[in-house]
């Protein structure tokens, strides 16, 4: 029986699936501003999509996970209700329901 060998030459799959995640969540963030609608941030790795009104855990469970959510958004041409915020001014939304940048505008 041959004995078959892996190509030194290849590339793992994942490299490949990281890459086309890390260019969909581009062009996502993209798609909605580019920068944090809270305190401007614009740091890519910085930044990720919220959901304005919640339910982004329910939405993200119903699509499967992963970057389900993303593919979501694009293929339904970037819909309203979602706007890029950085994980710090997200992280506040969803503990405290507002953002310490905007503490006093309230």
């Amino acid at each position: 029986m041959p004995v078959y060998k892996a190509s030194t030459n290849t590339i793992p799959s994942n490299v490949y699936a990281r890459e086309y995640y890390y260019k969909l969540r581009r062009e996502c963030i993209s798609a909605y501003g580019g920068k944090c609608q809270c305190c401007g941030e614009t740091i890519y790795e910085f930044l990720t999509i919220d959901h304005i009104n919640g339910g982004g855990r329910k939405h993200r469970i119903k699509l499967g996970g992963g970057s389900n959510y993303l593919r979501d958004l694009r293929k339904n041409g970037f819909p309203s209700g979602y706007r890029v915020l950085c994980y710090n001014c997200n992280n506040s939304f969803g503990a405290y329901g507002y953002c310490p940048h905007h503490q006093n505008e309230n």
